[in-house]
């Protein structure tokens, strides 16, 4: 099944995107913007991942594509609660600015929450952005995800603590910006 919004699809992740990966998955730059943390990664491992993962009941992960076909990133819905139809939703993107188009990762973003709203059928999908990712936290004001709190000096980075900004969005919420058609419409459960 391909994602589609804007000018983005979500994909599933193919052979073709090592170099994209590897290249993400190493980049200090994209390193200190993110909540976790990597071991460097060789290109073995990295091709035994490629090869071992699968999209499943905790953690999807996709490709954002691009309407001019070139790869950019990944988006993923991790930390999957079926019960209590929750998730997380995370991305990292890399690429020359001739590659980009205007919007393509909040196009990307609205595409993955519509799915985890409604073909998943969450409820809440949250996030945790490092307090200086700015570009994290103006991309969340599209959605509209409303900052819940902080949680503070949580994450190492460069030899300093930081905070977190903990935000979320409701499906209702999601709903009545991108699909009004649906807001007020019964959920129904899905047996995951």
């Amino acid at each position: 099944m391909l994602i589609r919004y804007g000018c983005a699809t979500l994909r599933p992740i193919e052979e073709r995107d090592f170099d994209l990966l590897f290249s993400m998955i190493n980049d200090p730059d994209i390193e200190d913007m993110i909540i976790g943390w990597n071991w460097p990664i060789s290109e073995y491992q990295q091709r035994e991942f490629m090869r071992n993962f699968k999209n499943g009941e905790n953690s999807v992960k996709l490709v954002i594509e691009l309407e001019n076909g070139k790869a950019i990133g990944m988006m993923s819905i991790d930390n999957i609660d079926w019960k209590n139809r929750t998730a997380t939703s995370g991305y990292k993107v890399s690429a020359p600015f001739e590659d980009r188009i205007k919007g393509d990762t909040r196009d990307a973003l609205i595409g993955l929450m519509d799915y985890a709203f409604n073909e998943l059928g969450m409820n809440c999908m949250y996030g945790l952005t490092l307090e200086d990712n700015h570009f994290s936290q103006k991309l969340g004001r599209h959605i509209p995800s409303k900052v819940e709190g902080v949680l503070r000096q949580r994450i190492f980075k460069n030899g300093v603590y930081k905070n977190l900004i903990v935000s979320s969005t409701l499906r209702d919420e999601f709903n009545a910006k991108f699909r009004p058609e649906l807001v007020g419409a019964k959920q129904v459960e899905s047996n995951a």
